[in-house]
């Protein structure tokens, strides 16, 4: 049985978990969906990112924790509560389309609606209305296999929106597309949901993907969320150095504090002191994270003593591995500096992770 909806959140997930034979997938996942948001789960291969959604839509029972849709409790182990898939109202879209090859594209995007009963001229109106709103006008009496990938892709969303969900679960819906597809996909999925207000929780291990269509982006790594934060916050402060790596951050160059706005790189004595965002109390080691492009190299004698080790011509700009002290470091830059040649290296607001919490 479920509980009577109260106002909250589209999805809700506290402190759930799921084990299969004792081993742990998911560990106490806490998020919230708000309604009408497009949320991303993001992470590498074996995460528990689809496990988690498979629970939101109930096709995975959770260990333990509470799940919660539109307010009602969909799925609380403690108290016994399970709400089966069909009764949850929401809409699924699969990274193998899973559309049906027997249906045409219109008994596809219909087939919910007949399930449901709506009378013949009703469930016509509203297949039109889905087919124009994917750009699928025309298209109606073709079959999937008539069809492109992008285009499969876009039956079985429109499918996903016919019954009108209380959200929609996407998992890992462009992955079987080319680059140019997946690329159109995006604005296409994007302008789609702001014209419906629909909300979605979103899986995908696609950086990329993740922070052109998410309001936020839930960070996940062996069953953990490590970072809930609007993509432009996970991308330029990210809460670990985990995050910060999946991110594209590099470098990871062991530090120690050397005041409250700088750092020095370990085994470096002598050198400048590095600025950047120093934790509030925290002192001794840790690690310093930066991307290429923060990496300005100058003339020697300006920031830290570096040599180019490696220079490649990627057309708009050089990339170069450059040596300082025991460490090498990646960076881009415009000017052709030959290898082998001295360099001063400055970081622009690196990141700073210590190796311990700072106190409160």
């Amino acid at each position: 049985m479920s509980e009577a909806p109260a106002a909250s959140a589209a999805v809700e997930l506290v402190a759930v978990e799921k084990r299969f034979d004792g081993v742990p997938a998911v560990r106490g996942v806490t998020l919230e969906v708000p309604a009408g948001a497009f949320v991303a789960v993001l992470g590498p291969s074996g995460c528990g990112k689809t496990t988690t959604l498979r629970m939101v839509a109930g096709f995975e029972r959770p260990s333990a924790g509470e799940i919660r849709i539109g307010g009602a409790t969909v799925s609380a182990p403690a108290r016994a509560i399970f709400v089966p898939p069909e009764d949850r109202r929401i809409g699924m879209v699969f990274q193998s389309y899973a559309v049906w090859p027997h249906m045409t594209v219109a008994e596809n995007v219909g087939y919910p609606l007949r399930v449901r009963r709506v009378p013949p001229a009703a469930r016509a109106a509203r297949v039109a209305a889905l087919l124009e709103l994917t750009r699928l006008e025309g298209l109606g009496e073709r079959y999937p296999h008539q069809l492109s990938g992008g285009q499969q892709q876009r039956v079985a969303l429109a499918r996903a929106l016919a019954g009108e969900p209380a959200v929609l679960l996407l998992d890992e819906p462009l992955s079987n597309l080319d680059a140019r597809l997946r690329q159109e996909m995006r604005v296409e999925l994007k302008a789609i949901q702001r014209r419906v207000g629909a909300t979605i929780l979103y899986v995908t291990h696609d950086q990329e993907e993740a922070l052109a269509l998410a309001d936020r982006v839930a960070v996940m790594r062996g069953g953990i969320l490590h970072q809930v934060a609007p993509p432009d916050v996970v991308y330029d402060r990210p809460a670990d150095p985990f995050v910060a790596e999946f991110l594209g951050y590099g470098g990871f160059i062991p530090a120690e504090v050397a005041g409250p706005a700088g750092v020095r790189f370990t085994g470096l004595p002598g050198t400048p002191a590095v600025a950047c965002r120093v934790p509030a109390g925290a002192a001794g080691p840790g690690v310093l994270a930066f991307r290429p492009a923060q990496v300005e190299l100058g003339p020697p004698g300006a920031g830290l003593p570096g040599r180019v080790v490696t220079r490649v011509y990627r057309g708009e700009f050089f990339e170069f591995r450059v040596r300082v002290g025991p460490y090498e470091v990646a960076a881009t830059g415009l000017q052709a500096l030959a290898e082998d040649a001295p360099v001063g290296v400055t970081l622009r607001n690196p990141l700073f992770f210590p190796s311990s919490t700072p106190s409160e």
